[in-house]
């Protein structure tokens, strides 16, 4: 139960800053001070040692708040993605530049069916066509309206006894 005030706080940074992202923001000497008490509230979780988890999450909070003071006196500032939304066939996608930002970008838009870039290339890499991708690449104008999946396996299924 130790555990719950470091997992709270590490939420709250988490929607504030992104999904670590805060020790990106402090001085190299900060983020390896985290790190060392990372990998102490580690060890002391591997140990089963409740005494040194307690005492490693009293340090954890503290480096927290002290990276997130240091963040902020640099002027950097906190997580505001932008999200651009597009309506489909009734569907309303959310899509946000970096996935780390997702807490903050939930929070701007309860509700919203959420992507970051990354995975919509993943998507658009898992459905690509080949003759979709020739098109793009010779005319750079081209706008994708529908994508079908051809019934038959061949050209030649398609033209029938044509050929015959």
């Amino acid at each position: 139960m130790c555990l719950a005030p470091f997992d709270k706080a590490c939420t709250k940074m988490d929607l504030r800053w992104g999904v670590n992202v805060l020790p990106e923001l402090v001085s190299v000497e900060s983020a390896a001070k985290w790190g060392k008490a990372l990998a102490g509230l580690n060890g002391a979780m591997d140990a089963h040692d409740p005494d040194k988890v307690k005492f490693w999450v009293e340090v954890c909070l503290r480096g927290l708040t002290a990276m997130d003071a240091e963040a902020t006196a640099a002027g950097h500032q906190p997580a505001d993605p932008m999200i651009w939304e597009y309506e489909f066939e009734g569907v309303t996608y959310g899509i946000i530049e970096d996935g780390r930002q997702w807490p903050a970008a939930y929070r701007k838009r309860k509700g919203l069916l959420m992507f970051n870039m990354r995975e919509v290339a993943i998507a658009l890499d898992a459905h690509r066509n080949a003759l979709v991708r020739q098109v793009k690449e010779s005319f750079p104008g081209a706008q994708i309206t529908a994508i079908k999946q051809p019934q038959n396996d061949s050209i030649d299924d398609d033209l029938g006894d044509v050929f015959e």
